[in-house]
Formats: structure tokens, sequence, C-alpha cells
């Protein structure tokens, strides 16, 4: 495993704990509303799923990862992940 994955994996994981805090005050909001309630049981779906994308990274090549993750404009430069991604591509700490 290298630094950068570590790095990635780190910064994914503070990400996957603010997902999981939003989703849970949305979920206060609309327990009483079937169809955006509906909306929250998806988007937890998408915290479990981050969930298992960062216990895989520290594990897998740098080109895994970009063949996985993609540009790291798809996230955006200014979002911790996509910022992630540009350093772990370049080969940067």
């Amino acid at each position: 495993m290298s630094d950068a994955n570590e790095v990635l994996a780190k910064i994914m994981l503070q990400r996957e704990r603010e997902y999981a805090a939003a989703v849970d005050r949305v979920r206060d909001a609309v327990e009483s509303d079937p169809g955006v309630y509906d909306a929250y049981v998806l988007l937890r779906e998408a915290v479990e799923l981050t969930r298992c994308l960062r216990r895989l990274v520290p594990a897998v090549s740098v080109q895994e990862i970009h063949r996985a993750f993609g540009a790291p404009g798809d996230f955006g430069y200014e979002t911790p992940i996509g910022d992630a991604l540009s350093r772990l591509y370049r080969g940067e700490p």
C-alpha cells in the first residue's frame, strides 16, 4: 500500500463520516414523507458503498484507482476527494 493510497483512504473516511451525518440529518427531516424518505434510503446505501470502496483503496494500484474513480475533475479539483486523486495520480503525498 502506498502512502498516497493511504491519504486517499483517510480522506474518504472523513467524507464517509460527513456523508453519514448529513444523511442522518435528512432522515430526521423527512421521516413523515414516504417519497422523500425513499430518497434518504438510497442515499444511505450510497454512504455504505463509499465505506466499501474506502476499504478497497489501500489494497489496489494507482492504475486500478484511476479506472474506478476516473479523473479528479469528475469530483471537482477543489473537493477533498478530487484533490487527493489529483495528488495520487501525480505521485505526490
